[in-house]
């Protein structure tokens, strides 16, 4: 499955005159004098094109070398390390076949080796790539739900026959859960009613990941003896067909937010 195209949180073409929230004027510095340059930037280059643009900046210092680029949109960051994850598992799976002590043909069982540390090292990383693809995946869900919802905008809640109005913070809070504003709150920022009940399928596949990545964070350990442990999170996870899920995540930001992922 291929990546998806990476976006800079903040991207505008050339603004000559930047002003702060107070409207006083930004006052422009060139980069020659380091000892001044916060680690929090908005740069103004010259892009591929030869166009001038705007960008925000977090700067990253490493081996008294300062370096300076847009900052990326964490949800295109995460959802990629989803895909890259994923395919990741894929590749692992395909090479299972050939670290087997035990082949047969016949009934489609093959035992795979055991390393000096007990285990076998393409069988883990198979879990943790198929891990790693399910907390980054849903993460990118939870940024993308809070990232579209304006300041301004104002939910209104209806538990037990009783109504109350909550503002971004508290969506944002534990008072509303990841499956309500997967549904009633996008219903009610899109001012259509109807949409969560339209993507019905979209929407199933989307919890069912997160249903999963709530095991796999937890990873509850009771059982009545030791086999039992992780086996039920660890099973659903090896079983689970995440590139219709990835698939149904594009849809849904791209049915909010048109031309989001690429």
């Amino acid at each position: 499955m291929n990546n998806i195209k990476n976006s800079p949180l903040y991207f505008l073409e050339y603004q000559p005159n930047v002003t702060y929230a107070d409207g006083n004027p930004v006052e422009h510095k060139n980069l020659v004098n380091r000892s001044t340059l916060s680690n929090e930037l908005v740069v103004m280059v010259q892009d591929h094109n030869g166009e001038k643009v705007t960008f925000t900046s977090r700067t990253v210092n490493y081996q008294d070398k300062i370096f300076i680029a847009p900052l990326p949109n964490p949800v295109h960051i995460l959802l990629n390390s989803g895909i890259e994850n994923y395919n990741q598992s894929v590749t692992k799976l395909g090479i299972l076949r050939n670290d087997c002590q035990l082949d047969n043909k016949a009934n489609g069982i093959h035992i795979l080796n055991i390393g000096i540390d007990n285990t076998n090292s393409n069988f883990n990383d198979l879990v943790k790539f198929k891990m790693m693809s399910v907390i980054s995946l849903v993460t990118s869900l939870e940024a993308f739900l809070n990232q579209i919802i304006s300041n301004d905008f104002m939910y209104e809640q209806t538990r037990n026959g009783k109504s109350k109005k909550l503002n971004k913070k508290k969506i944002e809070s534990p008072q509303v859960t990841f499956k309500e504003k997967l549904t009633l709150v996008i219903n009610q920022l899109l001012e259509n009613p109807d949409f969560s009940k339209e993507n019905e399928e979209i929407i199933e596949r989307i919890t069912e990941l997160y249903d999963l990545r709530r095991e796999v964070i937890h990873l509850k350990t009771y059982s009545e003896n030791e086999m039992g442990l992780y086996f039920k999170s660890i099973g659903k996870l090896l079983d689970i067909e995440l590139e219709n899920i990835i698939i149904s995540i594009k849809k849904y930001m791209n049915l909010i937010k048109p031309e989001f992922v690429e």
